[in-house]
């Protein structure tokens, strides 16, 4: 009988896998869009196994980012305006983690908010105001699927700091911090219901 070489077994492994987990609620994506203006975009994706509204709860406070998303180690809403039922604005400040021996970035971000009710949609668009940053982009997008039982929620930032951090020590971590975004939507709507 012949036997497949350990390195196309292996490959035939991974390629099943993938091949499942596409389908698997599971699953976080992780992946990187070409750069713009000197700095990648990092995107995650996942299903949270929670309606869009109780997942907005926690993407639309900015006070609450200590709590709600990893690495942010001081975070504080200084504006909120406009209509909250459908689209109203925030100025925030934010201070991220960085690992030593680097001092932590701290931005200051104008945030759109828009509620869909039609389509039980919510999307957070942000934009650098000042800080630590070149750029410091993003978005949050929430999406009802199954019924509206759970949300597909996609996760982008554009960020470049204004500093000497290597861009391998920037990419490194996002890249290991984009699960941890979704995951911890996941542990925090789980732990309100």
């Amino acid at each position: 009988m012949h036997r497949p070489a350990p390195i196309l077994a292996l490959a035939l492994l991974l390629a099943a896998a993938g091949a499942r987990a596409v389908d698997d609620p599971g699953e976080i994506k992780t992946w990187t869009e070409p750069e713009t203006g000197g700095a990648p975009t990092y995107v995650a994706e996942g299903i949270v196994a929670a309606p869009p509204a109780r997942v907005w709860a926690l993407v639309s406070k900015c006070a609450d980012y200590t709590k709600n998303m990893p690495s942010i180690v001081a975070s504080k809403e200084l504006s909120r305006s406009g209509d909250e039922s459908s689209q109203f604005t925030t100025v925030c400040e934010v201070t991220a983690d960085v690992p030593f021996p680097f001092s932590d970035f701290t931005s200051v971000s104008r945030a759109t908010l828009t509620v869909d009710a039609k389509s039980g949609s919510y999307t957070r668009t942000w934009t650098l105001l000042s800080g630590d940053y070149e750029v410091n982009d993003g978005s949050w997008s929430l999406v009802p699927v199954d019924g509206g039982k759970k949300t597909k929620v996609t996760y982008r930032i554009h960020v470049k700091p204004k500093s000497s951090l290597p861009d391998s020590v920037i990419r490194s971590a996002q890249e290991s911090r984009l699960p941890q975004v979704i995951q911890l939507l996941r542990d925090r709507t789980a732990q309100l219901r």
